[in-house]
């Protein structure tokens, strides 16, 4: 199923936000009440001198750089009574190079018990937990199940919710490209289009609501009204596109898509 996803959003389909990371991240790490869980979001980040203290993580230790991990580290943070405390900086790979950062020559004497309290950190940490419902290849993006997020404020817990995200579905349409294309180009009214020499093309973006129906419809880039109408008309017969949930709200995403009224196309695909 994934690599059907992938082929449709390579060929057809692009997200419509921007994403700043390459490919998914490492995430860092927050111990709570026992439980160790990955989180998407980097507190350390938030330090005031961190481009000065970076270079100094693993001292003359070289620590491996992947485009998973484009910080050059892995965190680890610990919620004790209620507050947030930096208990580790690992290499990206530690568990194959075991590399890790020395705090008490990094933070001096606000290393206290092999922990610092991190009252830097005003931050939204959100955990992931339950089954991936959608695969993002881009830096924390991915959908799951269920989200916690741990609200934290000056390094204090203000706040725990766990989030039902399992409202998300993913449409067959999205999922196997030929079905969409059949039903794209089958549905055309071929027949009602002026003749053309050339190839027709109109460049849209869609998104669908909560319930899967495709209800908004934008013309990026037109041919003439007739066609650009039937582009419209056309991908508003799709019969249910993907829902997706985050935090527990729906999260409406936009997609492109070009119609290409041809020759090919409607030999292909004509009913």
């Amino acid at each position: 199923m994934k690599t059907k996803k992938f082929i449709l959003v390579t060929l057809i389909l692009l997200t419509a936000v921007s994403k700043t990371f390459a490919t998914a991240q490492v995430p860092d790490i927050l111990i709570y009440n026992g439980d160790t869980l990955s989180i998407f979001a980097n507190p350390l980040e938030q330090l005031p001198n961190i481009d000065t203290l970076r270079p100094k993580l693993f001292g003359s230790k070289e620590g491996c750089t992947t485009t998973a991990c484009w910080r050059g580290y892995q965190a680890e943070w610990t919620i004790i009574e209620n507050q947030l405390f930096l208990t580790g900086i690992y290499s990206c790979c530690h568990h194959k190079d075991k590399i890790q950062a020395n705090l008490k020559q990094l933070f001096g004497n606000k290393l206290i018990d092999e922990k610092v309290q991190a009252d830097w950190v005003t931050a939204d940490l959100i955990s992931p937990l339950g089954k991936e419902l959608y695969y993002v290849h881009m830096g924390y993006e991915s959908l799951y199940e269920k989200e916690v997020l741990f609200q934290i404020v000056k390094g204090n817990l203000i706040r725990k919710h766990v989030f039902d995200n399992s409202k998300s579905r993913q449409s067959i349409y999205s999922q196997d490209s030929e079905k969409l294309l059949k039903h794209i180009y089958s549905n055309i009214n071929w027949e009602e289009l002026p003749t053309q020499e050339k190839t027709v093309k109109v460049f849209i973006q869609f998104s669908a609501n909560q319930y899967g129906t495709i209800d908004s419809v934008t013309i990026l880039k037109g041919f003439n009204g007739v066609f650009d109408r039937e582009a419209v008309r056309v991908v508003k017969t799709i019969p249910e596109w993907d829902v997706y949930y985050r935090l527990g709200k729906h999260e409406r995403r936009a997609w492109y898509m070009p119609i290409v009224f041809s020759e090919e196309n409607w030999s292909k695909y004509k009913k």
